[in-house]
């Protein structure tokens, strides 16, 4: 619809910074807490309200059981409050009544292994509990839920892993939790998305770095230097400081 509206000045920069599906992958990570740790950032982050959180946690079939036990103990300590209650809580409540009953319904409707339900914290009200979800092997829709629900998907290698991390319409952000800098490199060389980060949460931007992604979650990089892209008037000039050309061919003799 935008696209439509500026079809007829295309001398302005349509810059779109949409939402996203984002993959968070853990291989060979041996700092259980850190990650986890990075993980309940990732995913339940402003209650999951943020266009970068993690939607998808990607890990080796067999491996990293630790690891989810710790996201899950985690995930039961999170303190859920109003902005200024006491103790100061890690999240609030989402947007609106609405967000949270269409999150719970799809949440219920996403099918998959329940490990930790998505629930009403309180009854009226739009305080949401994290949700996490084990959908290996179920056909899930390719959709942003905006909210504390984090769907775990269980692969057999790293080519799977990205694959995995790949298979979305969306492309915002990715990150990878463990490796080496050669598997990180790998990473990141096949990874679909704007933003690519290691060994840090999906939803941290540097204001001095480009921010954008491709497919539904948008297009340019409408941040920090590449900001002189809509907001300046770009010239091209070839100059000289007199006038000089070389004597064309063809021309014949004075």
């Amino acid at each position: 619809a935008l696209a439509r509206q500026y079809a007829e000045t295309p001398g302005r920069i349509l810059a779109l910074e949409m939402g996203g599906n984002n993959p968070l992958l853990v291989w060979d990570a041996a700092d259980v807490e850190a990650v986890a740790l990075i993980v309940a950032q990732s995913a339940f982050l402003s209650a999951g309200q943020r266009c970068t959180c993690a939607r998808r946690l990607i890990v080796e079939d067999g491996q990293h059981a630790a690891l989810l036990d710790a996201v899950v103990a985690l995930a039961d300590r999170l303190r859920i409050d109003e902005p200024f209650a006491e103790p100061q809580p890690f999240m609030g409540c989402v947007i609106s009544d609405r967000a949270a009953d269409g999150l719970l319904t799809a949440s219920q409707a996403i099918g998959g292994k329940t490990i930790r339900p998505l629930l009403r914290l309180r009854e009226g009200l739009p305080f949401l509990t994290p949700g996490i979800v084990d959908v290996t092997g179920v056909d899930v829709p390719d959709t942003e839920l905006f909210g504390p629900f984090l769907q775990i998907v269980r692969v057999k290698d790293f080519d799977a892993a990205i694959a995995a991390a790949n298979d979305t319409r969306f492309g915002l952000s990715a990150a990878l939790l463990g490796g080496d800098r050669a598997l990180y490199e790998r990473f990141w060389a096949g990874s679909r998305a704007g933003v690519v980060n290691w060994n840090r949460p999906t939803n941290g931007a540097a204001s001095n770095a480009p921010f954008g992604g491709i497919g539904l979650s948008g297009n340019h990089r409408p941040s920090a230097y590449y900001a002189a892209d809509y907001c300046a008037w770009p010239v091209a000039s070839v100059e000289a400081e007199a006038p000089f050309i070389a004597t064309p061919v063809g021309i014949a003799d004075a």
